[in-house]
C-alpha cells in the first residue's frame, strides 16, 4: 500500500478523534472563554455566542456524525 492510501485510510480516523476531542470539550470552552470572546470580538461574539448557547452536546456530535458519513462516502 502506497503513503498516500495510508493517509487517504487514515483521515476518517483522525476525523473522528479531532471531533471526539470538539464533542466533549465544546460546552466547557465555551462558558470558560466567553468573556475573553467577547472582549477579544466584541462584533463576532454577538452573532455567535448565542449560537453556541443553543448547540447542545448531542445536536454537534450529530452534526459531526453528519460530516464523518459524507466524508466517508466521498472517500
Amino acid at each position: 500500500m502506497s503513503n498516500i492510501q495510508v493517509i487517504i485510510w487514515l483521515f476518517p480516523l483522525l476525523f473522528i478523534f479531532h471531533d471526539l476531542e470538539e464533542i466533549i470539550f465544546i460546552q466547557p470552552w465555551i462558558s470558560k472563554n466567553r468573556l475573553y470572546l467577547c472582549e477579544r470580538f466584541p462584533i463576532l461574539s454577538k452573532k455567535l455566542l448565542p449560537h453556541f448557547d443553543n448547540i447542545t452536546t448531542s445536536s454537534f456530535a450529530f452534526g459531526v456524525a453528519e460530516e464523518f458519513i459524507l466524508i466517508s462516502i466521498i472517500f
